[in-house]
C-alpha cells in the first residue's frame, strides 16, 4: 500500500480537534517519528468532559483526516474524566465496529468506562473501571396528566443491552443496578478479569482463527499481529460508511485494498 501523501502534517507531534466549546478533547500524536508512518498519528488520547454532540464533533475530525484517525485506533487511551452517558453511548457505537484498542492508564469510570468498553482490545495497566448509573430521568412533559403513571425510564436497559454484549458478566450487571446508592460501582479485579479483554463476539474469531495465547511475550506479539490482520477488513467497512460523505484521496487510493483484506 502507497503511503504518498499519507502524512498529513501532523503538528509535529501533536493534533488537537477538539473545538473551545467542548470541554473533550481528541489529541492525537505519533510515538513512533521515523519510518514510513513518520508524522502520521498512532496514538488517540481523549480527554475531559464528554457532552452532547461530541461524538459527532469526532466524527466530523475523521473526515477531515482519515489517516491519522485510522492508524490512532491502535492505541486510544482514556482520559474522560466524566459525561453524558448517552452521549457516551453514541461515542461507544462509533468506535465499536472500528476495533480499537483501548486503554485506561487511571481510573476510568461513568461515560470512560462505556468507552473504553467499546474497544476490540481493552488494557488496564493502572487504574480501576468504574459503573455508574444516568443521572436523573427526564422531567415529565407539562402537558402530562398529574395522574399518570410515571414514565419507564429506558436508560438502564439500553446500557445492560450493551454491556453484556461488550463482556460484562450478568452477576455484576446485577449487583450493580440492585444497589441504591449513586456512588461509583468500582469492579473488582476478578470482576475485571471475567469481563475480558475482548468482547465476546471479537474473541470468538481470535479462538478460531489466531494462536493461543500463553505465558510468553512472544505469544502476546502473536496473537496481537493476528487479531491486527483479522478485523481490517471489518474496520474498514466502517471506516468506509463515515467517510461516504466525503472525498478523500488518501482513502480512495487506499481502500480497495483495505477492504479486501484477508479475514
Amino acid at each position: 500500500m502507497g503511503f504518498a501523501g499519507a502524512a498529513r502534517h501532523l503538528a509535529p507531534v501533536l493534533l488537537l480537534l477538539a473545538s473551545s466549546v467542548h470541554a473533550l478533547e481528541f489529541q492525537y500524536s505519533n510515538p513512533f517519528p521515523e519510518g514510513p508512518l513518520a508524522g502520521v498519528a498512532r496514538k488517540l488520547t481523549i480527554s475531559g468532559e464528554l457532552l452532547p454532540g461530541d461524538t459527532e464533533q469526532f466524527k466530523a475530525s475523521m473526515r477531515r483526516n482519515p489517516v491519522d484517525a485510522w492508524y490512532a485506533l491502535g492505541r486510544v487511551e482514556m482520559a474522560i474524566t466524566g459525561g453524558d452517558i448517552a452521549e457516551a453511548m453514541l461515542l461507544a457505537e462509533l468506535l465499536a465496529p472500528l476495533y480499537p484498542h483501548t486503554v485506561a492508564t487511571a481510573d476510568c469510570a461513568g461515560a470512560c468506562a462505556i468507552v473504553w468498553l467499546s474497544g476490540a482490545w481493552r488494557l488496564l495497566p493502572v487504574g480501576r473501571i468504574g459503573l455508574q448509573k444516568p443521572g436523573p430521568a427526564p422531567t415529565v412533559n407539562s402537558t402530562t396528566p398529574r395522574d399518570a403513571p410515571p414514565l419507564y425510564d429506558t436508560r438502564m436497559d439500553l446500557l445492560r443491552d450493551y454491556l453484556y454484549k461488550q463482556g460484562l458478566p450478568p452477576p455484576v450487571f446485577q449487583r450493580w443496578s440492585a444497589d441504591r446508592n449513586e456512588r461509583v460501582y468500582w469492579l473488582s479485579a476478578p470482576e475485571v478479569n471475567a469481563t475480558g479483554t475482548w468482547p465476546p463476539y471479537y474473541y470468538d474469531k481470535l479462538k478460531t482463527r489466531c494462536p493461543p495465547l500463553d505465558a510468553t511475550e512472544e505469544s502476546y506479539h502473536a496473537l496481537r499481529r493476528c487479531a491486527g490482520r483479522l478485523v481490517i477488513s471489518q474496520k474498514a467497512f466502517a471506516f468506509d460508511k463515515i467517510l461516504s460523505v466525503v472525498k478523500d484521496p488518501w482513502w480512495s487510493q487506499n481502500k480497495d485494498e483495505l477492504l479486501n483484506a484477508p479475514r
